[in-house]
């Protein structure tokens, strides 16, 4: 997943006013060669920009917001290491930890970070102070809300990025840590790359031919292969949850329950703060009695017109 290594932070820690390439070879005691591929690295990530003066290439801090935070770190805590701190993985958890405490598992699913790297990151970040600890859970000091800040808009521009090369009209619906959903008006097909069409688009696979919005979404992962019926759902209502798409979706659910990962679906729903216990009371035969979801009379009409009378089982 895209990030910062410690050798560009510390490309961007020199750049207190402009200079040249050979300038920050020679600050940072780098060949120009490597010092070339660093800032292409960083303009590519949208953190620099650069300007041709004669025979030399001029770099400074780009106007993109995360450069803007960069530069608010710096002068609050230049102090710190913040080439260690920003770099690598730390950046990942960076982007998720808040003031209010987090499981590790929850913040695993999150960070996209194994437990033993979540642990070695946890470890290193409260080294400096920045986290704490209670409640069983794990959470960002306050002063040192900025470091979220940064990270969190740092993930969300290399998201973006990404997601106007796919399609130029697109919009993020969702950004996380190297994965996002995003919507466009383009029809690209259904798995392209590492884009994976999603939501209620995506229905027909199992069984519901949807009429269409005019608007089509993508999930991008730099990991996932193609997209589990638990994810497809879950999306569906990170996209729109109105009463339509829940309808829809606690029939897909009914339609496959017996091939329904419950346990993925909890995790899956952890991971967008979509809260699935409504939906799978519906699996149990009990009715949830109150707005925005259906009754059991709608659950069972929608239910025969896609799947039949027949496979209709309480």
């Amino acid at each position: 997943m895209d990030g910062l290594s410690r050798m560009e932070v510390k490309v961007l820690l020199k750049l207190e006013r402009k200079k040249s390439v050979t300038e920050l070879a020679n600050e940072l005691g780098l060949s120009i060669y490597r010092t070339s591929i660093l800032v292409t690295s960083l303009e590519r990530k949208g953190l620099v920009k650069t300007e041709k003066r004669g025979k030399y290439k001029i770099v400074s801090l780009s106007e993109a917001k995360p450069a803007e935070l960069f530069r608010k770190l710096v002068s609050k805590f230049g102090h710190m290491p913040l080439d260690e701190i920003l770099s690598g993985r730390n950046l990942s958890l960076l982007a998720v930890l808040r003031e209010a405490p987090l499981g590790a598992y929850e913040l695993c699913i999150k960070a996209n970070l194994s437990r033993s790297t979540l642990y070695h990151v946890i470890d290193k970040l409260s080294s400096y102070g920045l986290i704490g600890k209670k409640e069983g859970g794990y959470f960002l000091v306050e002063r040192y809300g900025l470091f979220h800040e940064f990270a969190e808009e740092f993930y969300e521009l290399q998201n973006t990025l990404k997601a106007k090369e796919f399609s130029e009209d697109s919009t993020l619906v969702w950004s996380g840590v190297g994965e996002f959903i995003l919507s466009t008006r383009e029809y690209k097909g259904k798995d392209v790359g590492n884009f994976h069409l999603t939501g209620l688009e995506r229905f027909s696979d199992f069984g519901m031919e949807l009429i269409g919005t005019g608007r089509y979404h993508y999930y991008y992962s730099e990991k996932a292969k193609g997209l589990s019926l638990e994810e497809v759902i879950v999306h569906a209502l990170l996209i729109d949850f109105n009463p339509r798409t829940i309808l829809y979706s606690i029939v897909l659910l009914l339609a496959h329950k017996d091939k329904i990962d419950q346990k993925n679906l909890f995790r899956v729903g952890m991971k967008y703060d979509i809260s699935v216990s409504e939906l799978l009371k519906h699996l149990k035969g009990e009715e949830v009695k109150r707005y925005p979801y259906p009754s059991m009379g709608e659950v069972k009409e929608i239910f025969k017109m896609y799947f039949g009378e027949e496979k209709w089982v309480r």
